[in-house]
């Protein structure tokens, strides 16, 4: 992994006619914060991200394993290519995608979130979201002796399901997930965004988090890098680096000036 300056990005697609660049939302465009549900975009990453959008050969876009609706509503910036619960909805100028696997488990899903939110009454700072097609339960609030309650209460409840092989768990910052068991994720959403908006353009995605490495290797695999953002001794497939959610800022700023 390199690291790289935000005047560094300016080299990274000098000489590329057409960039498709795909970010994530927490930890990326806006800061971590201690609940979920009070995450905004850093000042001023809404008029960038629109001027990116806007320049010839950009195609803008933002991959997130919020709710579709939720993201689209926290960016708020019309014509950029939106995507929630990690890919498995996507919405954009011309594209329209559900994936056609999960709809059969959404009722499922609906009850576990019940189940698991009564469980974890008791546990301080422990939140259950529902986002339809997923289940996220939040701790970053819990205090640390009280992580490993939420896991076992979280991994019994689920068990069923995963166990039936109709989902599977995966896990974040602070956060464990339920997801149908569909081969789909961030990568495979960038794939799709890839081949449905902008073909011949290099991919970028910029992300924080573990669910990102799928994407990261999804935009170098098809000739573009990723941006892993965080400190330097983080475990990443990405092959570039960004210090934080101010960096990303920076290098959204410097891409804008970039002719």
């Amino acid at each position: 992994m390199l690291d790289a300056c935000p005047a560094d990005l300016l080299e990274l697609i000098a000489g590329q006619p057409y960039i498709l660049l795909l970010l994530d939302f927490d930890g990326t465009l806006s800061e971590i914060v201690p609940r979920h549900e009070d995450a905004t975009l850093r000042p001023g990453n809404a008029d960038l991200l629109d001027a990116l959008n806007r320049k010839p050969g950009y195609t803008v876009g933002v991959i997130s394993g919020r709710e579709l609706c939720d993201v689209t509503r926290r960016v708020g910036v019309p014509g950029l290519v939106y995507a929630g619960n990690h890919g498995l909805e996507i919405r954009g100028p011309d594209l329209e995608y559900r994936h056609p696997d999960v709809a059969a488990i959404v009722p499922a899903l609906s009850e576990t979130a019940t189940r698991l939110a009564d469980s974890l009454t008791d546990v301080p700072g422990a939140l259950v979201e529902n986002k339809t097609l997923s289940l996220t339960v939040h701790f970053r609030r819990t205090p640390t002796e009280r992580h490993d309650l939420v896991a076992a209460i979280f991994r019994d409840v689920v068990k069923p399901l995963v166990d039936d092989g109709l989902c599977r768990v995966t896990s974040g910052k602070a956060v464990l997930e339920l997801r149908p068991a569909v081969d789909w994720h961030k990568g495979r959403a960038l794939e799709l965004i890839h081949s449905q908006r902008a073909p011949q353009a290099g991919p970028v995605y910029v992300g924080d988090d573990a669910t990102d490495e799928d994407a990261f290797r999804a935009a170098q695999a098809a000739g573009g890098f990723g941006v892993f953002v965080g400190p330097a001794d983080s475990p990443t497939d990405a092959n570039y680096r960004l210090e934080s959610p101010a960096a990303v800022s920076a290098a959204l700023a410097n891409l804008t000036q970039y002719a």
